[in-house]
């Protein structure tokens, strides 16, 4: 038996499986854990991702820095889209989401559950606890924000669905960008500017005297001479004998009086809240007694260049005054001038918003001219050009972005016979501008000038760094205004019924959104 003991002792046959026995235990721990960790970390990552997104959504969905059941239950809808029952196995999945109470821009969000092992069971580790954290924030710098309105007469009428007057629904509906826009007192700056347009805009009252025409022709019909006698026109019929029949001629002088009275007719028109205007020749063309005309293609130097003195005609523009020009009107009233046109400003109240929306959209009446719009809401806008002094690019050194939202409800319309900012195209061919005069019941040219005039502004505008939104109400889809935003996400169809939304959405999306983790 000794003898057996002893030679057991020295055979080493089997030492490997004793060995390997006795190594499985923490040779199993260490991979079960690492099979078990390794799931443990996918489900984690997977948890985070749909944290983040539901804290995304519920910031974005926000009114300003209204949190309230809604923005909860999207704030979940997308957290459960990103992280549905089941995942990776996880076990009792909890998402809390809600308002930070000491900054209301921000959402703050917590996420947790446990996720079964696969091995680690066999040790006593049943599952593993998960847990992680979101936070979303919208900055929204410094915004101005251009509204250019259409003002014109459809504008009194209801959409195709019925309801309300479109204008009434216009009133009603941008009230959601304020709103959207209200993000308390975070440091940021949003201004809104209005351009109110139909066939012309009214924008005199931002202008200076220095940019209005002293010496402006007008078509005349009847044939009249006119002048200036101690301040007050006196017009002589001509005789028949002596009348001339070149179109060229038809044309009056309104400005044979003094310098001094000049200045006092000048700011007179400019403050008389119907300081409508007829636009200036494009760029580099000469003002020439009124002959001149318009290109299709618009410049920077057609936005920012201002008149260098009071006699500068080429720069300068003229009076919209319907009691003189000859030419076919909307209406036979005064206010077929638009409401002042407003640079940005700051509006702390909604009231106040709400008073200058009323204000801009008082005079419902003319035609479509896209172009003038859109022209005016750029000049307005610009950094460097009339306004230049109320547009600083940058507050504290951040920069101010610029949007653009341009709303209408119809297409550019513009007749030769009618009397717009481009003058009587009939008479004046200021914008076909082939030499020939235009037949009296031939638009077709002059509506496709206008509509190209349009589509090159809103190529500026996007040029000049400036996001154009568009809304459109009750208008089938229209490739110029489609392709006018900025891309597809800023361009907005409405049927009336949620015009409030469409203009929400915008002021939405105006602002950086960013996880703040």
């Amino acid at each position: 038996m000794k003898q057996f003991l002893s030679q057991l002792a020295r055979n080493t046959h089997g030492n490997a499986l004793m060995l390997f026995a006795a190594a499985l235990v923490p040779i199993t721990l260490m991979i079960g854990s690492g099979i078990d960790a390794s799931i443990t970390y996918m489900a984690r990552n997977k948890l985070q991702n749909a944290c983040d997104a539901g804290a995304l959504a519920g910031r974005l969905a926000m009114i300003g820095y209204d949190w309230n059941d809604e923005t909860e239950e999207e704030a979940r809808k997308f957290f459960d889209f990103n992280f549905p029952a089941g995942t990776n196995g996880v076990d009792d999945v909890n998402f809390v989401i809600d308002q930070d109470p000491d900054d209301a821009s921000q959402v703050i969000g917590t996420a947790s559950g446990t996720v079964p092992t696969s091995i680690m069971y066999i040790f006593g580790f049943d599952s593993m606890d998960i847990s992680v954290g979101c936070d979303a924030k919208r900055d929204l710098g410094h915004n101005d924000v251009m509204l250019v309105l259409d003002v014109t007469g459809s504008m009194n009428n209801a959409p195709s669905s019925g309801g309300a007057a479109k204008i009434d629904l216009l009133r009603e509906g941008v009230m959601g960008l304020y709103r959207a826009l209200d993000n308390g007192d975070t440091g940021s700056t949003t201004r809104f500017g209005f351009v109110p347009f139909a066939q012309t805009v009214n924008v005199a009252r931002s202008l200076s005297n220095q940019d209005i025409l002293r010496d402006q022709y007008f078509v005349d019909l009847d044939m009249q001479s006119c002048s200036k006698v101690k301040g007050q026109t006196v017009c002589t019929t001509i005789p028949v004998g002596k009348r001339l029949v070149n179109a060229n001629d038809m044309e009056w002088n309104n400005g044979q009086n003094g310098a001094s009275d000049e200045n006092g007719i000048i700011q007179g028109f400019r403050t008389s809240g119907y300081g409508c205007i007829e636009e200036r020749p494009s760029y580099g063309r000469s003002y020439n007694k009124g002959e001149f005309t318009y290109s299709t293609t618009v410049t920077l130097d057609d936005i920012n260049e201002t008149p260098r003195n009071s006699q500068d005609e080429d720069l300068q523009f003229g009076r919209f005054e319907k009691i003189t020009q000859e030419g076919d009107y909307w209406t036979d009233d005064i206010d077929e001038c638009p409401a002042d046109s407003k640079p940005f400003d700051i509006y702390d109240t909604e009231d106040d918003f709400a008073t200058a929306v009323g204000e801009v959209t008082a005079r419902v009446n003319g035609g479509t001219y896209s172009d003038i719009g859109m022209l005016w809401g750029i000049r307005f806008s610009s950094r460097d050009g009339f306004l230049a002094a109320n547009n600083p690019s940058d507050i504290d050194d951040i920069p101010v972005n610029v949007h653009i939202i341009y709303f209408t409800d119809g297409y550019t319309y513009a007749t030769n016979r009618h009397y717009s900012a481009f003058g009587v195209e009939r008479y004046q061919n200021r914008l076909l501008g082939n030499g020939t005069y235009a037949d009296a019941g031939s638009n077709v040219t002059t509506t496709d000038n206008h509509r190209e005039r349009f589509r090159n502004l809103c190529t500026l505008a996007k040029s000049m760094g400036f996001t154009v939104w568009v809304v459109t109400l009750d208008v089938p889809t229209n490739d110029d205004h489609k392709n006018c935003a900025t891309t597809t996400a800023h361009f907005f169809e409405s049927d009336g019924s949620d015009l409030e939304a469409k203009f929400t959405s915008i002021g939405q999306g105006i602002g950086n959104l960013r996880l703040t983790k």
